[in-house]
């Protein structure tokens, strides 16, 4: 089972997005033209503006930060797992 991890950090002004350098190897390896980034900001203020005129954000999170279409990405990963870094417990998977 291909599964991938990303971080959700709470930031006073936003939330930080990020995957560990282990995932993103393995990305490398699954997607070989894919450029994924190691972290994404969205302040608050963007996401609740963005939210207000296109729906949740969360969706755009998962192809944003891999560099790879939703589609792309539900095709070779399993699971996608949303972290808290400090307690280690799941948020909120995503599964194909």
């Amino acid at each position: 089972m291909t599964a991938i991890r990303i971080s959700v950090s709470t930031q006073m002004d936003g939330v930080t997005y990020s995957i560990a350098p282990g995932f993103k190897e393995l990305l490398r390896k699954l997607f070989p033209k894919a450029r994924p980034a190691n972290t994404l900001f969205v302040s608050y203020d963007t996401s609740s503006d963005f939210e207000k005129s296109m729906g949740k954000m969360e969706p755009h999170i998962v192809p944003a930060l891999l560099g790879v279409s939703d589609a792309e990405a539900h095709a070779k990963i399993d699971v996608i797992e949303f972290v808290d870094p400090v307690t280690d417990k799941v948020l909120r998977k995503v599964q194909p």
